[in-house]
């Protein structure tokens, strides 16, 4: 037991380090700094000022009003924010695989896995957190979001839960690369398909695609339910809840199971590298 807290305490001084480091790295380059501080939020702005539109035009979105999609949103983007510090790496890992790369992690008395992504830290991602809290608190704001302490533990398990189901599908799509020795980049394939269905509710989709994005590909866990069950909305789709705990423990798990797939797969994939040697 305490080798293990050992070990935990060093995994977490060097994933501080390396945030030091990644924060040092992007400071040397302000101007870039600036350039994504304006554009990263603007493009999500946007994409919320098209839902006022529609909701002012329209009245709502298959029930939803304008401060509940607000706050579904919100949570959406401060995901998508997370999952691009912590695991936007998988996005690239085709290049890493022809280029080699992987020899490093290889030599080092650390688990793969976690040295991929957690010792190229992505703190451009931060960004992405500002329109993305702004939302979530204007539509909190909207709809007098109660923020009592099980509410608060709910929203940071949600997150977390989230996160994870957003960056084990970034490993697993990464992973591909071990077997296709191409460096095909799906990231933005995924990124478009996530924006696309964790900010609308997915109840507005037919059966059929919610029965996928519920029980082949887990994105409907990542904000659709555990946002309608905080909110109490009632929702006739393929998985009606009406619990707030239990979805977003269904959120937690969800993304525990992807990650244990995708760490497993990897493990598969990685037996396959062949280093860039002859």
């Amino acid at each position: 037991m305490k080798n293990a807290w050992k070990t935990l305490f060093h995994y977490l001084d060097v994933t501080l380090y390396c945030i030091r480091m990644s924060i040092l790295t992007i400071f040397e380059y302000p101007a870039m700094i600036l350039g994504w501080v304006l554009s990263n939020p603007i493009q999500f702005i946007v994409g919320f000022a098209t839902i006022q539109f529609v909701v002012n035009e329209f009245g709502s979105i298959n029930g939803w009003s304008y401060g509940q999609l607000a706050f579904l949103y919100g949570i959406s983007v401060i995901s998508h924010a997370l999952s691009m510090i912590f695991f936007v790496q998988g996005w690239f890992m085709g290049f890493i695989v022809l280029e080699g790369e992987f020899d490093r992690y290889l030599t080092r008395p650390m688990s793969v896995l976690y040295q991929f992504f957690f010792t190229n830290i992505n703190c451009i991602g931060f960004t992405d957190l500002i329109p993305g809290i702004l939302v979530f608190l204007y539509g909190c704001h909207k709809i007098s979001f109660s923020w009592n302490l099980a509410n608060v533990l709910l929203i940071l398990l949600l997150l977390i839960g989230a996160t994870l189901i957003r960056g084990g599908v970034y490993i697993i799509l990464g992973t591909t690369s071990f077997f296709t020795r191409s460096c095909n980049d799906f990231g933005q394939y995924t990124q478009e398909i996530f924006d696309k269905t964790t900010m609308y509710p997915i109840s507005m989709y037919p059966e059929s695609l919610q029965f996928i994005l519920t029980y082949l590909i887990p994105i409907g866990w990542v904000s659709f339910y555990p946002v309608s069950n905080l909110l109490g909305i009632s929702q006739k789709g393929i998985l009606p809840i009406g619990n707030p705990i239990l979805a977003v423990m269904g959120t937690l798990l969800a993304g525990i199971l992807v990650m244990i797939v995708s760490g497993t797969f990897f493990k598969i994939g990685l037996r396959r590298y062949e280093s860039a040697g002859n």
